[in-house]
């Protein structure tokens, strides 16, 4: 089982105070899985957070053609499984392990616990896990700028601009 120096390492629980770590720690699961162990798949959906304690992980997905290809790989402290934790629906790929790993699993349900009882570590972990998501959401709007500015299609250029544009602006309530 791990302690809450080992936890604390992971980003998604940064700031937290060790009584607050303790907290979690009453809340969450241990699992181990051993090499090539599918955790979490593409399509399905678990409201559970994941964190790699230990091992290694990569995120995968399927091509129309049933090619599969790894999108990244997750190192101890990784999180996985966020935007189905927070927003229900279907993940966007699956993961699976490189290695045996231990990992840590934070049921939606558990995380409800806290904010029902109006916590504040509940809040903490939304906005880690938000700064997660954003770091992620910035990685990836950089690598497709230069994607498509490498392309050289002036086309392609003008979409991905437009597309930008409605991402950052077109807000409907």
């Amino acid at each position: 089982m791990a302690s809450t120096a080992q936890i604390a390492k992971c980003p998604v629980f940064d700031g937290l105070s060790q009584e607050e770590l303790s907290e979690v720690l009453g809340l969450v699961e241990f699992e181990m899985f051993p090499d090539k162990t599918v955790i979490i798949e593409e399509g399905k959906s678990l409201q559970i957070l994941w964190v790699i304690l230990k091992g290694s992980c990569e995120v995968v997905t399927t091509t129309p053609k049933g090619e599969v290809k790894q999108l990244a790989v997750l190192e101890p402290f990784s999180v996985f499984g966020e935007m189905s934790f927070f927003s229900p629906g279907p993940h966007s790929a699956s993961v699976r392990s490189l290695e045996d790993v231990e990992v840590i699993q934070f049921p939606r349900d558990q995380f409800d616990l806290l904010l029902r009882g109006q916590s504040f570590i509940a809040h903490k972990i939304m906005l880690n896990t938000m700064q997660v998501l954003a770091d992620r959401l910035r990685t990836m709007d950089d690598w497709t700028r230069k994607l498509v500015e490498k392309s050289g299609a002036s086309g392609q250029k003008e979409e991905w601009r437009e597309f930008r544009a409605k991402l950052y602006t077109d807000w409907e309530f």
